[in-house]
């Protein structure tokens, strides 16, 4: 099946739904990735961020991501995570990806417009989606660090959107990366505001720790991507180390990563299938 863009899944058929985007970081992680959408037989978003992309040799990786979703049974989008520059957007697009997020979260609003605007033009002469965001997410993901979350404000995302031509589009709403600390609570008064305010799809980060009561409303306001990371990791490395204590002498190279790459489609599996519509019996 031919690679799927970001614009692709997030107007096929899941108009009610949202779509999940899993960090990937090497073939056995992308692999249960693939494996848990196919399992469920909706279309996934695997995400390579640009820290991971930026290491010494992780280009093979993001080649080996665009290889399995090209290979994919289902729509598979290959997506740069947290770009920073207009450069490493070019970067993943040169490599195969279908999508790129340009994170101007960090300056001010309209640097942002301006940086995302720019890789929109670039992205889109070639077919490429991207992804803005409005607003910063406190916490750590992929090497990177954000002390202070800064909330989207709602009557800056119809203006950003318009300006930007975006596909899609991240808010703060108290949301954070990696794992949180006590349980997160949502600002679902931003997010109704800008939902109604735009027609380009939001997306949530920092969606693991986030209770499925909570992911229901987000889907309910309307968010139509939803970001899982640092749950990825935690089932491949928790999943490697109970196995690997329980056999140490057995150095177990290829029964280990399988294991963990169906601990990981396990995961993606039931996440794909409640973005896209078990998220209704929450309601």
């Amino acid at each position: 099946m031919p690679i799927a863009t970001l614009k692709d899944v997030l107007k096929s058929g899941q108009e009610k739904g949202a779509v999940g985007a899993f960090s990937t970081y090497d073939l056995f992680t992308a692999q249960g990735v693939i494996a848990g959408a196919e399992r469920a037989g909706l279309p996934v978003i695997t995400m390579v961020g640009a820290p991971v992309l930026d290491k010494p040799g992780n280009e093979e990786v993001g080649k080996i991501v665009v290889q399995l979703a090209e290979q994919a049974k289902v729509p598979v989008v290959v997506l740069l995570d947290h770009a920073k520059s207009f450069e490493s957007c070019v970067k993943a697009i040169r490599l195969g990806f279908s999508a790129v997020m340009i994170d101007g979260s960090h300056l001010s609003i309209e640097d942002n417009v301006k940086v995302t605007k720019k890789v929109v033009e670039a992205a889109k002469a070639v077919g490429v989606s991207v992804e803005g965001e409005l607003g910063a997410l406190a916490g750590a993901e992929d090497g990177e660090t954000v002390m202070r979350a800064k909330m989207t404000n709602p009557l800056d995302v119809p203006s950003f959107a318009e300006a930007t031509g975006v596909d899609a589009l991240a808010i703060s709403i108290g949301n954070a990366h990696g794992l949180y600390k006590g349980k997160p609570m949502l600002d679902f008064n931003i997010l109704e505001k800008s939902c109604a305010s735009t027609e380009t799809p939001l997306v949530l980060h920092g969606g693991t720790g986030i209770d499925r009561k909570q992911f229901a409303r987000s889907i309910q306001f309307g968010m139509r991507k939803i970001n899982i990371g640092t749950e990825i990791k935690v089932t491949y490395m928790d999943t490697f180390t109970q196995l690997h204590t329980g056999n140490r002498e057995a150095y177990d190279l290829i029964g280990v990563p399988q294991a963990c790459k169906q601990a990981v489609a396990n995961v993606v599996e039931s996440y794909v299938r409640f973005f896209s519509n078990g998220w209704k019996e929450e309601i």
